[in-house]
């Protein structure tokens, strides 16, 4: 009976990635063809839009640098609090966990809001002077 259960895990690993295999090859022959239909034809449809394609944002890496950078100094703050400002009490496991995440999030949530005002800031300049030329 095991025999049998590892010979049908086997074929059908097996099968799946033969399957994955021919499947791979009419994937990149409908992308090719993709690529050659023009969105601005009439009665084309515009395949970006139906496949969630955004456009790219030009704020992201301000944003993961807020993120990161708060995380990493609630981390810190967290590191001092734990063992710099209170190295004299026995700290419970629980405790200093929540110590650590909650500042870390706190302080990420911070940079969070800040990447948003800031970027807020920038639109309204930028679309400022889109206004103007």
């Amino acid at each position: 009976m095991d025999g049998a259960i590892i010979c049908a895990i086997i074929f059908y690993f097996v099968y799946r990635v033969l399957e994955n295999l021919i499947h791979r090859k009419e994937r990149l022959i409908i992308a090719q063809k993709i690529e050659t239909l023009d969105p601005q034809k009439s009665g084309q449809i515009d395949l970006n839009k139906w496949l969630g394609a955004a456009a790219p944002n030009k704020y992201a890496p301000l944003r993961w640098g807020l993120l990161l950078t708060g995380a990493s100094l609630g981390i810190l703050i967290a590191f001092f609090i734990h063992q710099g400002m209170f190295p004299e009490l026995k700290w419970i496991g629980v405790v200093t966990e929540m110590l650590y995440f909650g500042l870390t999030f706190l302080f990420a949530g911070i940079g969070l809001l800040i990447s948003f005002m800031l970027e807020r800031k920038f639109s309204a300049e930028d679309a400022e002077k889109s206004s103007r030329q």
